[in-house]
């Protein structure tokens, strides 16, 4: 059962959330599962991505997982594998606070994600947050008429896709990728626009500084850093008196 538009906060979670300060963690749980959610929530996330691009997660999860998130007070933003705005109208129906869309590249596509949310909002565009996805060289060129153009309430920032379309096979150090994400970052910084992109817990700080207002993380992250810890501590065979 979807939400109509008188049942959705009158602004977006997300945006609230964004509007506190500090730049918010969104986190990807990597599938559907109620219980992980629970977990996050109780180690503090405030801000739940669910993923219909890169994970298992398909429409007749989405609703459950939205609203354990917002039974948390939690966010919930969803990205979308798809532009078509058939797919992006199932998603908006389920209550989300915000959609990501990948592999945008022109204002004619920002439009088209921007008409949707008003269409599906009866044209109250801020009960949510949409989010476009920059992660390709024809983006990257196209970058300063994206940052203008207002149909989208901000960008997320795709450096691995990147790394991808400029022929560097998923190698995320090369210098000209970071090259091509500061000009990114810097074209939407000039136009004050609302932007993220993913970061572990040693860049955070520096990303949050350059003025990245949302921080993409993982479930797989959150563990590996957890568990090394652990992992170490018995890594070494104990000491034993003589």
């Amino acid at each position: 059962m979807s939400l109509t538009a008188t049942e959705r906060p009158a602004t977006s979670r997300f945006a609230a959330l964004l509007g506190q300060g500090a730049a918010v963690w969104a986190v990807n749980a990597g599938g559907a599962s109620l219980d992980v959610v629970d977990l996050l929530a109780r180690a503090g996330a405030r801000c739940l991505f669910i993923d219909c691009e890169r994970t298992a997660v398909h429409i007749e999860s989405v609703t459950a997982l939205v609203r354990c998130a917002h039974s948390h007070g939690m966010a919930a933003i969803l990205r979308s594998e798809s532009a078509q705005p058939e797919i992006l109208v199932r998603y908006l129906d389920r209550g989300i606070d915000g959609i990501v869309v990948p592999h945008t590249e022109t204002v004619a596509e920002l439009d088209a994600i921007g008409e949707v949310v008003r269409y599906v909002t009866r044209g109250q565009r801020e009960r949510v947050f949409a989010v476009a996805q920059i992660e390709s060289a024809p983006a990257v060129a196209q970058v300063a008429a994206l940052a203008a153009c207002r149909s989208v309430d901000g960008f997320l920032i795709g450096p691995n896709d990147l790394s991808h379309s400029l022929g560097f096979a998923g190698d995320t150090t090369r210098p000209e990728l970071a090259a091509a994400v500061d000009s990114v970052v810097a074209a939407l910084q000039q136009q004050g626009r609302a932007w993220g992109l993913p970061a572990q817990a040693d860049t955070a700080a520096h990303w949050s500084q350059r003025g990245a207002q949302f921080l993409y993380g993982t479930l797989e992250q959150i563990l590996k850093a957890g568990y090394a810890p652990m992992a170490k501590a018995v890594a070494a065979p104990p000491e034993h008196p003589q």
